[in-house]
């Protein structure tokens, strides 16, 4: 922020789009009407939001200049027709401004003072810039440039679209706006604090009955906090105006049944934010669909507060589409980023999902009964000096396909990156894992599992003990997986009770424990087991590989770093290994 602008007692000028005109149809309302010239629109409406030094919105008369301009700090043109080389207008127009919003017309010249109306040449698939000037001293006082230009978004580019036909110009309009033409909305409805057609979320939703796949309905939110809670409709798509100016908030939820937005099938919600805020309410759901699908794109969801917190909950059969969303949970007993449950298999890409600060359970993600999601991109955090565990994926019953997923937990008790749980068979491919700073820390635990892992790293550290991979009753397959556990006082870098993993390509690590660093221990109390290592390297300085007698081990071409083998009973068979000093043991082990 410049100083002469904070001696001026303005902090912020946010501009955003309000409405593109063009290629839309007419909108319901007491909203003024675009003018038209040649059968394209002259005006494009915006809405903008200015705040005092303090953080205060300002209410009062404003006093505004505008310019659209080339470029940022561009000088050499302007297209507004009042100024030279984008320098500050003659002209000024006397806006009213209420809790820091206001709306104008740019190119109505009764309103903003440019001398010519808009036109589709001004948008000719370049980038354009607004420029803006500000007094509270009257139109004769002295104006402060607001810096930095403001990027004008991609609405207004649609004054090429009636030549376009309604085409979608991929050239000029944004990839969302280009689909928005794509699909023929055959309704549009605006949502503004002041200026729009309704000033909740609601009341649009309500006004609006004879929704249906050859009449569908957009809902422009425009920017602005709604307190309220929202309950989708089937055909009508929700898009606010980004996800730090639109934001829809509730405190708390009355049920685990609901929450600030639920969703609906054929739907989507995009460029927003919904939050809840528990209050005094046990439950916080900021989105829950219940057996329902909406595509959510671009959106942060955040739950705080309450006993039980959920960023995005799915339920019974809930599938949604989400796309570059940001689920968070935090504070409270339970904390979950994102619940999946009962069957609830959500396509997930570009998702970040985290659990924090809770008294009970932190996690990320959880499958919960029979949910198979598809997780691309995904990153997952979970942390918090909890009583039960901190889980950055927990799957139960459930056999996602991840990739690409990178999952933390830290802290508490116990800490797992990935927990695969009751028959949960994961396919893993480019999974990073870790756990950390908990008693017990884990990056993969699997409890009567038997996932698939392929270019996995799991790692842990910093607690009492540490496993890189821990597998219970479970019998995965494991390649090209790195299994380290460091620090703290025993370190195992995979760690085997009553399973029988394959595991090849693999390095196994444990070091820096206090009291026992294995690269690979086996475990069990009864019955019989198969571990097979092949082309993998195993390091730890109390033992390589420990095998007590329910165990049959067979290592071949692999390097054993450390210590000896300890068979304690149990039998280990090596074929082709060598030890840390390049020692070649053709039918024996170190």
């Amino acid at each position: 922020m410049k100083p002469n602008l904070v001696r001026n007692s303005l902090a912020v000028l946010m501009i955003v789009v309000a409405l593109g005109a063009a290629g839309l149809p007419a909108l319901a309302g007491p909203l003024p009407r675009p003018l038209y010239q040649g059968g394209a629109p002259t005006v494009v409406s915006y809405q903008g939001y200015v705040t005092v030094v303090s953080g205060t919105p300002y209410t009062g008369e404003g006093y505004f200049k505008f310019v659209i301009v080339n470029d940022v700090g561009d000088t050499a043109w302007s297209h507004d027709g009042t100024s030279v080389g984008g320098g500050e207008p003659t002209a000024a127009v006397t806006l009213t401004v209420a809790g820091g919003l206001f709306n104008v017309l740019l190119g109505d010249t009764a309103v903003d003072g440019m001398d010519e109306p808009l036109n589709a040449a001004v948008f000719d698939g370049t980038e354009r810039y607004l420029r803006v000037w500000f007094s509270q001293a009257g139109a004769a006082g002295t104006f402060t440039l607001l810096t930095p230009d403001r990027r004008i978004a991609a609405v207004p580019y649609a004054l090429q679209a009636e030549e376009a036909k309604l085409a979608g110009d991929a050239d000029t309009l944004d990839s969302y706006h280009a689909s928005a033409f794509q699909q023929h909305y055959a309704n549009v409805v605006v949502v503004a604090k002041s200026g729009g057609d309704y000033d909740t979320v609601t009341a649009a939703l309500d006004s609006i009955s004879d929704a249906s796949d050859a009449n569908r309905y957009l809902v422009r939110v425009m920017p602005g906090v709604y307190t309220e809670r929202v309950t989708m409709k089937p055909y009508v798509d929700i898009e606010g105006a980004g996800e730090l100016t639109t934001r829809i908030t509730f405190t708390g939820s009355p049920s685990n049944n609901t929450g600030t937005l639920v969703g609906a099938n054929d739907a989507e919600l995009r460029f927003l934010t919904v939050e809840n805020s528990g209050g005094v309410s046990t439950y916080a759901f900021a989105i829950y669909n219940n057996s329902s699908s909406p595509r959510l794109t671009h959106v942060t969801a955040s739950a705080s507060g309450g006993s039980y917190n959920y960023g995005v909950r799915n339920r019974n059969n809930s599938s949604p589409t989400m796309t570059g969303v940001t689920a968070s949970a935090s504070g409270g007993g339970t904390n979950y980023g994102v619940y999946n449950y009962n069957n609830s298999s959500p396509t997930m890409t570009g998702v970040t999902a985290s659990g924090s600060g809770g008294g009970t359970y932190n996690c990320g993600v959880y499958n919960y009964n029979n949910c198979s999601p598809t997780m691309t991109d995904v990153t997952v955090t979970a942390s918090g000096l909890e009583v039960s565990g901190n889980y950055g994926v927990y799957n139960y019953s459930s056999s996602p396909t991840m990739t690409d997923v990178t999952a933390s937990a830290s802290g508490g008790t116990n800490s797992r990156g990935v927990y695969n749980d009751a028959s949960s068979s994961p396919t893993m491919t480019d999974v990073t894992a870790s756990g950390s700073g908990g008693s017990a820390n884990c990056g993969v635990y699997n409890r009567t599992s038997s996932p698939t892992m392929t270019d996995v790293t799991a790692s842990a550290s910093g607690g009492s003990y540490n496993y890189g991979v821990y597998n219970y009753s479970s019998s995965p397959t494991m390649t090209d997986v790195t299994a380290s556990a460091s620090g703290g006082s025993t370190n195992y870098g995979v760690y085997n009770t009553s399973s029988s993993p394959t595991i090849s390509n693999s390095t196994l690590r444990a070091s820096d424990g206090t009291s026992g660093n294995y690269g690979l221990y086996n475990y069990a109390l009864s019955s019989s087991y198969t571990v097979r290592v092949s082309n993998s390297q195993v390091a730890g300085s109390t033992n390589t590989i420990y095998n007590n007698a329910q165990f049959t081990t067979y290592v071949g071409a692999t390097l054993l770093d450390g210590e000896a083998v300890a068979p304690n009973g149990g039998t280990i068979t090596c074929a082709g290994v060598y030890d840390e000093a390049y020692a070649f043991y053709a039918s024996t082990c170190p």
